[in-house]
């Protein structure tokens, strides 16, 4: 990417304090220990840095310019560095998104924004899949969707791609909304809205309200994909006036599954329904909740007139991602679920039921970890929790983190016998406890926030770590 800095201060309404206005920069950089030469590097502030502290250092580097603000103008010595361009904005972390919607208004691709609780980056990574088999695409690389990453992102777009396919996070009030006006997204996607990130939020209303920016914030010449069966979801989409495509599993819809098989433990069978087609479609990933992500790549697939069958082939050869149901074959005949890495209620049920469902003549053996983030819904959510253990009737329960006695009283409340369930400090305990008691043919499912780095568990079985 090269971007002059004639437009950097046009797009910012920013303030060249010194250098020259036609210099080009070869891109832009927001980690001075990652500039290279010729680069704009932007400095922002977060919590635990200021990139202010080192604009500096990144013109000692081979930095072309630094952003800084405005208020931070008199704090360094700028004409040691004569030769290099100091541009003075209000707020860097506006500047950058005003980059980035720059350089999205440049190329002007068709730009489809995901949000939701859960499944944005599967839906996300189907869509790219999909539409990426016919021509080229932008997608969010890793987990760089927030007002930081999503910018990063857009800031890769060249006059190649045709389509950005944008994931859009959120953990503070109006991030959806900034997101959507940096992204000016063509198809918005919420996939569907649930207790998370209520510390930050408060409560379900305000998350909806939140997500909802997505459809409220968007050109009414756009379209939207709506999962008929959340009621949330649904409501949000009954205030967007423009195009609104619908999908869902148990309610009628423009794009519908029906007939659900597992294949063992292979993945899912389906049948496709649309008005125009009936078709089987294989999904090699474990879970129910996979479906709606499928459906809606399907749906935003036919937008572009991708052929059904050659979605049907993609769809078919899609891999799970590390840590979200990826389903791992110990040698001694366990099969284990590694789906740690995150959680909150409705993912933690789904994993729940679906182990269940894939168990077979196994037992299943839930190893949970706190789920996180949830403000005052905490206790109530970890004792829903293991209500939904006890009433599944999983054949062994192992926790660990503040929530666990929460959990084992509620499970034991409903149905599960104490001498099922174990409360652990630490992960190589678990690890340990559960080289005694699981068996051949058993299902163990590991789950539990970011935080709790479940994956500590899944090593420490494969040896590989504690």
């Amino acid at each position: 990417m090269k971007i002059i800095c004639e437009d950097v201060l046009k797009a910012t309404s920013g303030n060249l304090i010194q250098g020259d206005r036609n210099q080009y920069f070869t891109g832009i950089c927001t980690d001075s220990r990652r500039i290279k030469e010729g680069e704009l590097f932007v400095a922002l502030k977060g919590p635990n840095f200021n990139g202010h502290n080192f604009a500096l250092e990144a013109l000692e580097k081979r930095a072309g310019g630094v952003m800084i603000e405005e208020e931070r103008l008199n704090d360094f010595r700028w004409s040691l560095h004569p030769n290099k361009s100091v541009i003075a904005v209000k707020d860097t972390l506006q500047g950058l998104g005003d980059l980035a919607r720059a350089n999205r208004r440049k190329y002007n691709p068709t730009v489809i924004a995901i949000t939701g609780s859960n499944g944005k980056t599967t839906t996300k990574e189907m869509i790219s899949a999909c539409l990426g088999s016919s021509f080229p695409i932008l997608k969010t690389e890793g987990n760089l969707n927030n007002l930081i990453g999503l910018p990063l992102n857009l800031l890769r777009l060249t006059d190649r791609e045709r389509v950005a396919v944008l994931e859009m996070g959120m953990n503070i009030p109006g991030e959806i909304k900034r997101l959507t006006e940096i992204a000016e997204p063509n198809i918005g996607v919420i996939t569907n809205i649930d207790y998370v990130h209520l510390e930050g939020l408060g409560n379900i209303e305000r998350i909806k309200h939140e997500k909802g920016e997505l459809f409220r914030c968007m050109n009414k010449e756009g379209t939207i994909l709506v999962n008929q069966d959340d009621p949330r979801v649904v409501d949000l989409a009954n205030e967007f006036k423009g195009r609104k495509i619908t999908y869902g599993i148990e309610n009628k819809a423009d794009v519908m599954a029906k007939e659900i098989q597992f294949i063992e433990t292979h993945g899912m069978k389906f049948t496709l329904i649309t008005e125009d087609h009936n078709e089987d479609i294989f999904l090699p990933l474990l879970g129910k909740h996979f479906i709606p992500n499928a459906l809606c790549a399907i749906a935003v697939s036919r937008l572009f007139n991708i052929e059904i069958g050659k979605i049907r082939e993609i769809i078919k050869t899609f891999q799970p991602f590390n840590m979200r149901m990826e389903v791992v074959k110990l040698k001694n005949g366990i099969n284990l679920i590694n789906d740690a890495y995150n959680a909150n209620p409705k993912s933690m049920s789904y994993a729940l039921e679906t182990l269940v469902k894939i168990k077979g003549e196994g037992r299943a053996i839930a190893v949970l970890g706190d789920m996180l983030e949830l403000g005052d819904f905490t206790e109530e959510a970890h004792r829903n929790l293991g209500k939904l253990v006890g009433m599944l009737s999983i054949d062994f329960l192992l926790v660990m983190g503040d929530q666990s006695p929460v959990v084992v009283e509620s499970a034991i409340r409903n149905g599960l016998l104490r001498e099922k369930t174990n409360i652990v400090e630490t992960h190589n305990e678990a690890v340990m406890l559960l080289k005694q008691i699981a068996r051949n043919g058993d299902w163990i499912l590991v789950k539990g926030s970011r935080k709790m780095a479940m994956e500590r568990i899944v090593e420490g079985l494969l040896n590989k770590g504690e």
